[in-house]
């Protein structure tokens, strides 16, 4: 959402907006800087694509705008405005953001450390825990829609954006199917939950943890999860070859973290990280462990921590004797 090319002069918005220029567009839409005349300052706003776009699309912006509007988190990117251009096209406005999406800053910096990794993981998670809570799913988490507020000194800020696939958890089981007409996937293979492959609608939160395990897996990793030439050879992939632990790729990655992972990538949901929360809990419980490791880098360090089970093993009650 940085780069901002001019827009085409026959863009027409309200009286409010001046379009500044185009930072990008999607399969289905365009996202433009403007100037918010009535507050003297930059926005982005997403418009429907003239041409090029299926029947659903325009309910889905309509959706996103409807979704977000309601979800007022930090980890969130704020729409501000919706309504319809003079030709009927749907828009909305959002806050304008500047850094790069997390797909973009491992493309420039290279696999990510186990402490930044669980810091970005941390709000992310944040922002999945208000979607939920709202009865919502994602159902597109990947590393494109993960974007990065970069700051002096502090960790980037985490935005968690695009919700045109959203769906309200067990209730929209008739709207787009997760493999639609024509052989065109809605969403992302690479990212999907084994279950949303099979094509059931029977899918809650987990596919969106599910997501976030991938998104964590390729950023330590700098490897693409499912790497293939086309989308058939993605989907089998996806719901017949388990991705093997980090630490195949990575063993400076501490057990702790590769074994968060490792249940978030569960191909049986029953055995996933149930909530946002849960997820959380363990990546707090793993960062002191990481960041000892990182400061003392020796080999009693690193023993002690591939000793340590971590927080994702069940603990049984001792059982009483006598």
């Amino acid at each position: 959402m940085n780069p901002v090319r001019r827009a085409r002069s026959e863009t027409k918005m309200p009286a409010r907006y001046e379009i500044v220029g185009e930072i990008g567009r999607g399969g289905c839409a365009v996202v433009y800087e403007a100037r918010d005349r009535h507050l003297d300052r930059l926005v982005a706003i997403k418009v429907l694509q003239e041409t090029g776009t299926d029947a659903s699309a325009e309910e889905r912006i309509n959706r996103e705008a409807r979704v977000c509007s309601g979800l007022h988190h930090p980890n969130i990117c704020h729409i501000t405005d919706a309504g319809n251009l003079s030709d009927g096209r749907p828009f909305f406005v959002m806050e304008r953001l500047y850094g790069e999406t997390l797909r973009d800053y491992v493309a420039r910096v290279g696999r990510l450390e186990a402490d930044e990794m669980i810091e970005i993981s941390l709000q992310l998670l944040s922002a999945l825990e208000a979607v939920h809570a709202n009865g919502v799913v994602h159902r597109d988490v990947k590393p494109d829609n993960v974007f990065l507020v970069q700051r002096n000194g502090c960790m980037p800020h985490v935005k968690l954006i695009d919700f045109g696939l959203c769906r309200r958890a067990k209730t929209e089981r008739n709207d787009d199917r997760t493999l639609t007409r024509a052989g065109i996937v809605v969403g992302t293979p690479e990212y999907m939950a084994p279950e949303q492959v099979s094509g059931t609608r029977d899918f809650d939160a987990r596919i969106d943890l599910y997501a976030v395990g991938v998104v964590m897996w390729e950023a330590l990793t700098g490897m693409r999860a499912f790497a293939a030439d086309d989308v058939r050879s993605v989907l089998v992939s996806v719901l017949a070859k388990p991705l093997p632990a980090v630490r195949t790729y990575r063993p400076d990655v501490p057990l702790c973290l590769d074994r968060i992972v490792a249940r978030a990538i569960e191909r049986n949901p029953r055995a996933r990280y149930w909530t946002a929360a849960q997820f959380q809990t363990d990546l707090v419980t793993a960062r002191p462990k990481v960041a000892a490791l990182q400061i003392d880098g020796s080999g009693e360090l690193e023993l002690l921590s591939a000793e340590w089970d971590g927080p994702t093993r069940r603990v049984l009650p001792r059982r009483r004797t006598g």
